[in-house]
């Protein structure tokens, strides 16, 4: 008798051992592929922040369009920076790499002052960029502006498209992490129809039956989020040391209501799959759960 005890509460212990790892993997594969979607965003963030356009001023430009241009550019919204250029300090900076003969035959410096402009990320489509260029073109003393459309429109549709695709999996993964924690919570319920049976026949209420079957598999959802979110944690750290861009696109912030997320979906799932699995059991007739 103590034998069977004994092999019993080893088989109940396995059971709850292998359903924990089976949901932690789950959620492992699901903040993974959470993770790569903040990173890829982080990445399409530091891209439309390089994006932007050069302001060409005219040779006669005076200081003070100048510093009406400067003006306008600091005070637009949609302009995260601009860093004024002369034809001088152009020219100096070419000769650095081209050398002292660039000047050597030539009367008069070539170069136009400028503005190198970036925008905000919110501001980086193409229509956008339109209707920004066409506005400082309007003033006085710019004599061109230099947008790089082709690359702002390939831009914008590639992180379009990535943002859909990304979508797609992460619905996906979501919808095949919820089956796959039906059916590991659902088996080791299964594996213990024999109890559910027993107390049903000496008269145990359904609320009674269900609740500790729904505490097991809350806590064991719980303990798979915890687990998942260590691991997450140390491939955080052990990516970073490769490329700075993952420090930046998952600061601890993030990551903390990551694995917030991870422990309320690992809870509610396990806890909501093992309530609806001892209502099949509980609505089973003998014939249901031993015969078929």
């Amino acid at each position: 008798m103590a034998h069977n005890k004994t092999s019993r509460r080893i088989s109940t212990l396995g059971s709850r051992f292998t359903s924990m790892i089976s949901v932690c993997l789950v959620l492992l594969l699901l903040g993974i592929g959470a993770m790569t979607g903040l990173i890829g965003n982080g990445i399409a963030g530091e891209v439309r922040r390089n994006v932007g356009f050069v302001v060409k001023l005219e040779r006669e430009c005076s200081e003070n369009n100048i510093q009406v241009i400067a003006s306008a550019l600091e005070s637009h919204p949609a302009v995260a920076n601009a860093e004024f250029l002369s034809a001088d300090s152009i020219l100096a900076e070419e000769r650095k790499y081209l050398g002292e003969s660039l000047s050597a035959d030539i009367d008069e410096n070539p170069f136009f002052p400028e503005f190198n402009v970036s925008l905000e990320a919110g501001a980086t489509g193409p229509d956008s960029v339109a209707a920004i260029t066409a506005y400082f073109e309007s003033l006085e003393g710019v004599g061109e502006i230099v947008s790089e459309n082709a690359v702002i429109e390939g831009v914008d549709k590639a992180l379009r498209r990535t943002g859909t695709f990304a979508l797609i999996g992460a619905a996906a993964l979501l919808m095949v992490a919820i089956a796959l924690i039906n059916n590991t919570v659902s088996l080791s319920i299964y594996s213990r129809r024999n109890t559910i049976h027993t107390m049903k026949l000496v008269g145990a209420t359904r609320g009674f039956i269900r609740a500790p079957f729904v505490r097991s598999a809350a806590l064991n959802g719980l303990a798979a989020g915890v687990i998942a979110s260590v691991m997450l944690a140390f491939l955080r750290i052990y990516a970073s040391t490769f490329d700075p861009i993952v420090s930046v696109s998952l600061p601890w912030i993030e990551m903390a209501i990551l694995f917030l997320a991870l422990l309320v979906i690992g809870t509610a799932l396990c806890a909501l799959t093992a309530a609806f699995a001892i209502n099949r059991h509980l609505n089973s007739s003998y014939e249901d759960l031993f015969l078929k």
